[in-house]
């Protein structure tokens, strides 16, 4: 799954901008341009951006349109990727269906066939959630209920691109790196139509350190991509017909013991647990807001995150790469507890298992190439305390094994304990969230360290692998201060986080940190949240609270 690139062999046209919306019925067809459609900006999400509370909490079907043209070549196949949209969808092309999305944070690419001067692309969103989407999610008496804690955000949410193709072209390219001695060895897999194939090297200087016909060879002397000091070689494939470049870093990755290496070198994973969340954008993709998210984790001296809860914008990935930065790649599976011993029909089946290992796969497919991906995460704090859990994710942790070679994951829930999870047998790296003294004895920093010590440990006793606690973390009001630290001041938050860090230091098998999170972000109304999920160290802003001055001292030398 090759992202759209300008070369002198394909182009690509934005599609960008400012498009029509409109609210409709369960049955709506585009059949023409629809009367009724308002203004609405891609990428970004609706409800951000609209001032009424019944249609920023609509929940069914909504129609994205536009008009577009793209000039008219006979020597190119036309396609058309949409980054993501929440969630399933239907794409329409001048009234004809061409295709549809299954989920709202992967791509969708599809061939635009007979384009016109003149073209309407029609795409009807449905953000409703079931046992079969995910996140998972249901509706009850006609309103959505959400089993996870960030809010159903609804839009077109990441670029809308036409792009070009050779006729004999090529499909997909996958990298794969060793170091053998004094060399980097690289392996290339093309897939297309093609009949010469020639593959170049380039450092990060522009000059040319490879040329072969094989898709074997070696670079000289290379430079490993390491932990917040990226090294990037650019991949050109070229063919009689095409052209692809596509940058990748020569690095490994193993487990030896209680340690995580990268390049031989144990890594301590120092950073947090993220949300594609900001002001009037909702999940909408923005470059600027990404750079501004990686410099605070730079100031703040954090090395890695989790995509929580869903995979990230490729653009994100692109600049974690250079940025040097550890990414947990997580598929969208957050809150799975619907199997049909807590819902009977409305749980989770035989169906919900198919589309997550198709996720799983194309999870691999997207982000295959991207050296900042050290692990992949196939959940997060689904029910593993259930017995149908273990069958489920048995198949769901061996069918990704199938494809990724790094590391696999999955998020243990903050009520899960070693004695009784069906699944953290599978993973090779046991994440456990825990927020002792904030959901469970509330106000009491006192609980956190023997009861932290003992979770934390019974996991490790019991499973004998390296450990992350991949989220803790205190709502926190930026500017509130109490003595002494109450529950939602910016000293109780710092007061908390160093508590849990305080057992962390004693653990020799806990290889890394997570803190939840790294700025606030949206949630649904309730009473337990002000304005979204507090538990940022940053606010929406991106401005440091209190703990992120901790973190910043204590993340420097660690």
């Amino acid at each position: 799954m090759l992202y759209p690139k300008i070369n002198h062999r394909r182009d690509v046209y934005n599609l960008n901008g400012v498009w029509e919306y409109a609210f409709v019925e369960e049955d709506y067809l585009p059949t023409a341009m629809n009367p009724n459609g308002k203004p609405m900006a891609v990428p970004a999400s609706y409800n951000e951006i609209l001032t009424d509370m019944n249609m920023k909490e609509y929940s069914g079907k909504v129609l994205y349109e536009r008009e577009f043209a793209v000039p008219k070549r006979e020597d190119c196949l036309y396609r058309l990727r949409i980054g993501a949209t929440s969630h399933k969808c239907e794409v329409y092309l001048n009234s004809e269906k061409i295709g549809e999305g299954i989920n709202g944070f992967y791509p969708i690419d599809l061939p635009l066939e007979g384009l016109k001067e003149q073209n309407r692309l029609s795409i009807v969103i449905d953000n409703r959630l079931t046992a079969q989407t995910f996140p998972n999610g249901r509706i009850k008496n006609g309103k959505q209920l959400i089993q996870h804690d960030f809010y159903n955000y609804t839009g077109i949410h990441r670029d809308v691109l036409v792009y070009t193709l050779p006729k004999q072209h090529i499909d997909d390219v996958v990298i794969r790196t060793v170091v053998d001695g004094d060399y980097g060895k690289v392996s290339v897999e093309v897939r297309g139509e093609y009949k010469d194939i020639r593959y170049r090297v380039l450092n990060e200087r522009g000059e040319e350190v490879v040329c072969s016909k094989e898709n074997v060879f070696q670079i000289p002397d290379p430079v490993r991509w390491e932990v917040l000091n990226s090294y990037l070689y650019t991949l050109i494939v070229e063919t009689d017909t095409d052209q692809y470049e596509e940058k990748f870093g020569i690095r490994k990755v193993e487990i030896k013991g209680t340690q995580f290496l990268v390049n031989d070198k144990p890594v301590y994973f120092k950073g947090f647990g993220m949300h594609e969340d900001f002001f009037v954008l909702g999940k909408g993709n923005n470059p600027a807001v990404t750079l501004r998210n990686f410099e605070c984790m730079k100031w703040i001296n954090a090395n890695s995150f989790r995509t929580s809860h869903y995979p990230y914008s490729e653009e994100v990935l692109d600049l974690a790469d250079r940025y040097g930065f550890l990414v947990i790649d997580e598929a969208p599976a957050a809150g799975l507890v619907l199997w049909e011993e807590c819902f009977g029909e409305n749980g989770a089946n035989e169906e919900t298992l198919a589309i997550h290992k198709e996720l799983m796969k194309r999870l691999y497919e997207r982000d295959k190439n991207h050296p900042c991906v050290v692990m992949v995460s196939v959940s997060n704090e689904p029910q593993t305390t259930e017995k149908n859990s273990e069958k489920y994710f048995e198949e769901v942790f061996a069918y990704t094994r199938k494809f990724w070679e790094v590391p696999v994951t999955l998020v243990e829930p903050s009520l899960g304990y070693a004695h009784n999870s069906c699944v953290a047998k599978f993973s090779d790296v046991i994440c456990v969230n825990r927020y002792l003294g904030w959901y469970t004895n509330h106000g009491d920093l006192t609980v956190i360290e023997e009861k932290l010590t003992k979770d934390l440990t019974d996991f490790y006793e019991k499973y004998k692998k390296p450990v992350i606690l991949s989220e803790f973390g205190a709502d926190t009001i930026e500017g509130l201060h109490t003595l002494p630290a109450e529950g939602f001041s910016e000293d109780f938050q710092t007061f908390y986080i160093a508590e849990n860090c305080k057992v962390l230091d004693k653990l020799d098998f806990c290889i890394g940190e997570h803190v939840w999170n790294f700025a606030d972000f949206k949630t649904q109304q309730t009473t337990g949240r002000v304005r979204g999920n507090r538990k940022g160290v940053f606010t929406k802003e991106r401005q440091p609270k209190m703990a992120a001055y901790y973190l910043k001292e204590r993340w420097k030398n660690k």
